[in-house]
């Protein structure tokens, strides 16, 4: 479903021969210098990356954020597998940890259980009779086939959160892939309908049956594409949000009891509701409400069959792996030792958490970021004074949200409370997954359900390399995962740190006042809180930013969406000038000079593009394409850095270079 979407700084996120570093935290040795900086400044400033980091193959996308996942994999990996190898007390942390992990790491038992852990909730869904028995269910199971239904922060009272239901229900990411039929999207589809009939012959059916399943299925999830709204359109928050009383829901879809469906959900004290995608979810209803029941229960089934099959023997495991082949590109599965410490890390991410922060983060980067949070933030208020398309008026709040930001660094202060978690090594995976679920929804409840926003909590575990902005609650986060090298090093000079995480900082920072965050106020409501002049003046330069980004090329017959990722680009943007005047104005205060033959200017754009060093394969650019909000890793140093007056300066851009843009083409907006 649609919620406002953080504004996260990557989508998500082995050991290798590294050259040395020099102290000014950049290493010379990524650098392609046969490559002009003006001509292509990625290749240039990281051609040799991956010499250093060769690609594994089971990673289709590899990068500063997927190596830095992985060496916290290893470091995690040493915390689970230190507690799966000792005997725990029954009930502790260290017991749900070690046995989920020897769990998922038992195949020999996963081969001998085959199908069977999956079989009694197939069993269950086969023996329905009636429609309404069937809503019944899906309501008290929490499984929305075609609709998301989620508890958040009110988007117009930011303070109380409400039930929230949008567009949902297509196991593909987007509609696209079901309804375009250029070759590269009919082969993902043929893929997919590949995959349903396999899972569901591994489940004991037929070829026949399965292939008619899997025609349901697709024919089903095909309709419902059909209303689904484009990923752009669900990128503006005001056309996405509907508030209204269950009453009003019910007469907006289509008739559907939702009285009874919140009784059984055990939402039954539901007053108010967010309804984010009116079409799409009234598409869901009257698919509950006329679909033959027969064909309801195919995809109740699918969908309990995509959720587990992973967890099963590893016939389940090698068909998704094939298809995963065909949509990213991938060589390789993962190891399963990895996939095991990944998936305990999901399920036990507060208790995994705790132990990471003790373990590997020091005190001090905490402090460090503090420090350079507050540089941002002044630089960013310098920014903002600066702007001559804004009012004094809009100046005076927007300083004010900023003044007002929630920084959250490294890890929260409080923990969720993993007691009733129950994992049981004489259950199967699939059954113990199963608990965990239903235990986490009960939790979530329990915190949210017509309950106030508690503006402590992380939507981010503490060993994630990433970081976000959270409008509704004007908040920045960022983890101790991404508090390392490449993107922040105590050991290197500030035009390092500035470059790397500087702009990280900024970047978040700026998303407050990207095209989403600007129509949230400082309390986190959406409203309109800027001079309606103001706002016009802002459209401009977006819009130009957009359109310039959708002239890009990401493969030789695929353009960029920049309307898609209009938010990331104008945070990408922002970002680097606010981090490049933060650096300015603390080199008047430390002053640096030249180092491994470059200038501190020089050191700062190097280390930015080196946070975005990587390689993708064709159908992985593709996918992302399609489906992430963010522009892919090399326009975010190609497409963003022609735009940005001071890097011209630092490497001597002149006309006739590749990326120069002549000045008034380039966009200014922070």
């Amino acid at each position: 479903m649609n919620k406002p979407l953080l504004g996260a700084m990557c989508a998500m996120a082995l050991s290798s021969c590294q050259p040395p570093e020099s102290g000014s935290g950049i290493k010379t040795e990524y650098l392609d210098t046969t490559v002009r900086a003006g001509d292509n400044f990625f290749q240039y400033a990281t051609g040799n990356w991956v010499d250093y980091n060769p690609q594994p193959a089971e990673h289709p996308r590899w990068g500063s954020f997927t190596k830095l996942g992985e060496d916290n994999i290893l470091q995690i990996n040493e915390l689970i597998t230190s507690i799966a190898k000792s005997q725990n007390e029954r009930g502790s942390i260290a017991q749900k940890i070690g046995d989920l992990y020897n769990l998922y790491m038992d195949t020999v038992r996963l081969e001998k259980e085959g199908a069977a852990p999956i079989l009694p909730f197939l069993e269950e869904v086969r023996a329905i009779s009636t429609r309404e028995a069937f809503i019944d269910t899906c309501a008290a199971k929490h499984r929305n086939l075609f609709f998301g239904i989620y508890v958040g922060a009110d988007c117009k009272n930011s303070s109380m959160n409400i039930v929230e239901i949008g567009q949902g229900g297509l196991t593909l990411r987007d509609r696209d892939y079901y309804l375009e039929n250029d070759e590269k999207t009919v082969r993902v589809r043929e893929a997919y309908k590949k995959r349903v009939t396999n899972l569901f012959k591994l489940c004991g059916l037929s070829e026949e049956e399965a292939l008619k399943r899997m025609e349901t299925v697709l024919r089903i999830e095909t309709e419902l594409a059909k209303a689904h709204l484009p990923r752009v359109e669900l990128r503006d928050p005001e056309a996405n949000y509907h508030k209204m009383t269950v009453q009003e829901l019910r007469d907006s879809t289509a008739g559907f009891d939702w009285t009874n469906y919140f009784l059984k959900y055990t939402y039954d004290q539901t007053n108010e509701v967010d309804l984010g995608q009116i079409v799409p979810v009234r598409k869901g209803c009257e698919l509950l409400m006329t679909t033959p029941l027969e064909d309801l229960k195919v995809i109740y089934e699918w969908s309990l069959i995509n959720q587990y099959s992973n967890l099963m023997s590893d016939a389940f495991v090698q068909e998704n792996f094939a298809f995963n082949q065909v949509l990213t590109g991938a060589k390789e599965l993962r190891p399963r030792w990895k996939r095991a410490i990944s998936y305990v890390d999901d399920v036990m991410s507060d208790a995994v958490g705790q132990m990471y922060v003790e373990k590997y983060f020091p005190k001090e980067n905490k402090e460090r970021m503090l420090e350079l949070v507050k540089d941002l933030q002044e630089a960013l208020a310098d920014r903002i004074k600066a702007q001559e398309w804004m009012s004094d008026s809009t100046k005076a709040v927007a300083l004010d949200k900023l003044a007002s930001f929630y920084v959250k660094i490294g890890f929260p202060d409080k923990w969720d409370d993993l007691t009733d978690l129950d994992i049981d090594p004489n259950l199967s995976l699939v059954e113990n997954h199963y608990r965990a679920s239903k235990f986490y929804w009960d939790l979530n409840k329990s915190k949210k359900y017509n309950k106030p926003v508690d503006r402590d909590e992380w939507h981010m575990s503490p060993q994630t390399v990433n970081a976000y902005y959270n409008p509704t609650t004007n908040e920045i986060c960022f983890p101790a995962g991404i508090l390392q090298p490449p993107f922040f090093n105590m050991q290197a000079d500030d035009a390092c740190n500035y470059g790397a995480i500087g702009v990280v900082i900024g970047h978040e920072m700026t998303h407050g006042f990207d095209d989403q965050g600007r129509q949230f106020d400082k309390e986190g409501n959406l409203k309109v809180w800027w001079n309606e002049k103001d706002v016009e003046r802002f459209k401009v330069p977006a819009e130009q930013l957009a359109v310039y980004f959708d002239s890009l090329k990401v493969l030789p017959d695929l353009n960029a969406n920049g309307h898609l990722c209009l938010g990331e680009n104008i945070a990408d943007h922002g970002g680097l000038n606010v981090a490049f005047v933060a650096l300015q104005k603390a080199m008047q205060k430390r002053p640096l000079g030249e180092k491994d033959g470059f200038t501190p200017e020089q050191r700062f754009f190097l280390s930015y593009a080196n946070v975005w060093a990587g390689v993708s394969t064709e159908e992985i650019i593709r996918h992302l394409t399609k489906v992430d909000v963010h522009s892919i890793n090399f326009l975010r140093v190609n497409g963003t850095l022609p735009h940005i007056d001071a890097w011209y300066d630092a490497f001597n851009i002149q006309p006739g270079d590749s990326l120069y843009l002549p000045k008034e083409e380039r966009v200014n907006i922070w």
